[in-house]
């Protein structure tokens, strides 16, 4: 593992180092990132971790990498968001010394909010209501084969979009239609009003966290909207804070062609 590393860093280091002449700092890290992101996620996360920790001998480079790293991946909007690759950069900046004791606070705030509802486990339950309800229903009531969490807000011009796209999608309505798949919209802030105006197509639930427990309790971090979270029937989160419509439709293809 250690050859593995050393060879990793190396390969990192003599990148860098044959782009510098031609291109900035921050597009050559840009590149970077962009090519990670189509390697396997381990190996994606392994060269993510070692090209952090060769950045650590430059403090004003490991920032500025630190900081595209945090804006791209964790950005639900961006076609190379990632969750686990943004918890590397996280880990990293927490764990090591290149960071002020108040910029490590700030990715300390940051990892945590990262580690909720991790791929791979099980989501947090939360309560809602829908159009009428007198009593509220909980996310774990819900059966199915998946389950596809909508957090939106209806003052959001891009939430509207991707509902829209929601409601056109031949495979959404497909996998809704046989009882493979629930849709659950969930508004997720406080304003009723705002929310009771808001039409929402009938294959989906329109739901409102009535509680505040997801922003209040910090049930989940949400650092945009709209953005999806795909559980299994079991509740496992098998996609977070994707902002892409077309993903959540390959994976869901995906998924369903293995059954």
């Amino acid at each position: 593992m250690k050859k593995l590393i050393v060879a990793a860093i190396i390969a990192i280091a003599g990148w860098m180092t044959a782009q510098a002449q031609s291109v900035p700092a921050p597009e050559k890290y840009n590149q970077l990132l962009e090519q990670t992101v189509l390697l396997e996620q381990p190996k994606a996360e392994f060269l993510m971790n070692a090209t952090m920790e060769t950045l650590a001998k430059d403090p004003k480079a490991y920032r500025q990498m630190m900081e595209l790293a945090e804006r791209r991946f964790s950005d639900a909007a961006d076609p190379i968001h990632n969750e686990g690759l943004y918890l590397v950069v996280l880990k990293h900046a927490t764990e090591n010394y290149i960071l002020s004791n108040t910029e490590k606070e700030k990715q300390r705030l940051l990892l945590e909010g990262a580690k909720k509802n991790m791929i791979g486990t099980v989501a947090a339950d939360f309560d809602y209501i829908t159009p009428g309800d007198k009593t509220a229903h909980r996310l774990k009531e819900l059966q199915a084969d998946h389950i596809l969490v909508y957090f939106n807000n209806p003052d959001c011009e891009s939430c509207e979009t991707v509902k829209q796209r929601l409601a056109e999608s031949e495979l959404i309505n497909k996998l809704v239609n046989e009882k493979k798949l629930i849709v659950l919209a969930i508004y997720p802030y406080n304003d009723n009003k705002l929310w009771k105006k808001a039409k929402y197509p009938k294959m989906m639930i329109n739901g409102w966290n009535q509680s505040q427990t997801i922003e209040f309790g910090e049930l989940y971090d949400l650092p945009t909207l709209p953005c999806f979270y795909l559980l299994d029937k079991g509740y496992k989160v098998l996609i977070k804070n994707e902002g892409s419509l077309n993903k959540v439709e390959a994976t869901l293809k995906k998924l369903n062609a293995a059954n």
